[in-house]
């Protein structure tokens, strides 16, 4: 594990994606090391206020000539991630990380891996792509939203799996890009007929999450889901994010996740009615 670092970082950039979600790069003057899956807590203003820092996936890493640069996707939801929608670029914040436990990325030697991303639940699988893409690990990436303006980075996407051969499957509700429904139906009707893959790893609503558990379990794939459960620590102390595994325990999953294989987890995820 990783150990977490309370890092002072400046605000370097920040890039509007869609009418709800934007991407910030922070700049931290020390080195650190991540893993796709992990995360971090943020601060969401200069002040106190809001005083809880916020979790988010860590969308990217990047050593650069003064420190590293952190990513983060932001999707302006509430009071702390509107702030930081129009906070001054050179803004300090702290960022507390990594925390969690990411994806398990030693994958079986010549594996095909799937990446299905819902929406928000794309950060994650983002940096999973770009390290499969730079290990030559190959992979298709499943993108979904709403619409075509909620869908983010698709050109980043696309140039993580083309350097690999992968390709990326774009679905929409209302059919505005790519497949019209759900990316869950998009995966489902291309997994065992056009390709297999070894690996799934996936990030996005609950519903999502069910909807693949099902498949995974018909199927025996092997998955991994990273969770978006409410936390306000990240290190296991409030137990706001505690998930129920198969065995009957109760688990903080900031700290024993955010990312469990869909065989760890308790029934509940073993079908959509979650969604």
């Amino acid at each position: 594990m990783i150990a977490r670092r309370d890092l002072t970082t400046r605000l370097a950039a920040r890039h509007e994606l869609s009418p709800s979600c934007f991407l910030l790069e922070l700049l931290a003057p020390d080195e650190l090391a991540a893993e796709p899956g992990q995360f971090g807590m943020l601060t969401c203003g200069t002040g106190l206020d809001p005083f809880l820092r916020r979790p988010f996936s860590l969308a990217g890493v990047r050593s650069a000539a003064e420190g590293t640069v952190v990513e983060l996707v932001v999707k302006a939801v509430g009071r702390g991630t509107r702030a930081l929608r129009t906070l001054a670029h050179g803004s300090e914040l702290r960022l507390l990380a990594p925390l969690g436990r990411g994806f398990d990325l030693a994958l079986p030697r010549g594996g095909r891996v799937a990446l299905v991303a819902g929406g928000i639940g794309l950060p994650p699988l983002l940096f999973a792509a770009e390290r499969l893409a730079a290990t030559g690990v190959a992979f298709d990436l499943y993108l979904g939203a709403t619409s075509a303006e909620e869908l983010l980075l698709v050109e980043r996407c696309r140039r993580a799996a083309a350097a690999v051969g992968g390709e990326v499957v774009l679905a929409t509700d209302d059919g505005s890009a790519g497949e019209r429904g759900l990316v869950t139906e998009s995966f489902a009707r291309r997994y065992g007929h056009a390709v297999a893959y070894a690996t799934v790893l996936a990030c996005g609503p609950t519903g999502m999450l069910a909807a693949l558990t099902e498949l995974a379990r018909a199927r025996h794939i092997d998955l991994q889901l990273s969770l978006e459960e409410p936390m306000a620590c990240g290190v296991g102390v409030c137990l706001g994010c505690v998930v129920t595994t198969a065995d009957g325990r109760r688990k903080p999953s900031c700290t024993e996740g955010p990312v469990f294989r869909a065989t760890e987890l308790a029934q509940r995820w073993w079908t959509c009615e979650s969604s």
